[in-house]
């Protein structure tokens, strides 16, 4: 039987934003890539607003986080660990209050600039912003360079809010429980 870790990591899903133009892989959480389907930024999103785009991604994002969860639950079912939910909370209080905290914490990403921006709460909704010139000053490839780049400084900055929030609870409930 294979350890948990490594069916974690071995975890690849993609979804396609709702208008079907974009599509995005993530793999065990660590790499994360979007490609437009079909010629799409230049024959589409080039002649839309921003906002659109924005929208598209954001909507994309939250898909691929949703398949992400679902392929993990299952991984942890596989592996005999218990799923939580309001009417059988975990037995722990700390462990109760991390994952009522986890599901609201809060992430956020942007690339050199601000050009694109991502944030998310509890790596389920995300909302991405794009400036309104940044679509005439890029091409597909630079503006998939801007992304990842966003999207990369959202997954730091929700690993130090995901390790603030375990030091804060280990402290908090350490002399507590057994």
């Amino acid at each position: 039987m294979a350890a948990i870790v490594d069916d974690l990591h071995a975890i690849v899903v993609t979804a396609t934003s709702p208008d079907g133009r974009i599509e995005g892989r993530v793999e065990s959480l660590r790499h994360i890539t979007l490609r437009f389907v079909h010629d799409s930024y230049e024959q589409y999103y080039r002649r839309c607003d921003a906002g659109t785009l924005a929208h598209q991604l954001g909507r994309g994002a939250t898909l691929m986080a949703t398949a992400y969860q679902k392929a993990r639950r299952e991984v942890m079912r596989v592996h005999g660990f218990e799923r939580y939910s309001p009417l059988s909370p975990p037995f722990s209080i700390r462990h109760r209050e991390y994952l009522e905290r986890g599901e609201r914490l809060t992430a956020h990403g942007c690339s050199p600039g601000r050009e694109i921006e991502v944030t998310t709460a509890g790596l389920l909704d995300f909302s991405v912003s794009i400036a309104p010139d940044v679509l005439d000053r890029h091409g597909e490839q630079g503006f998939l360079r801007l992304a990842d780049t966003a999207m990369k400084k959202l997954q730091e900055d929700h690993q130090r809010a995901h390790t603030e929030l375990r030091h804060e609870l280990y402290l908090k409930y350490k002399d507590r429980e057994r």
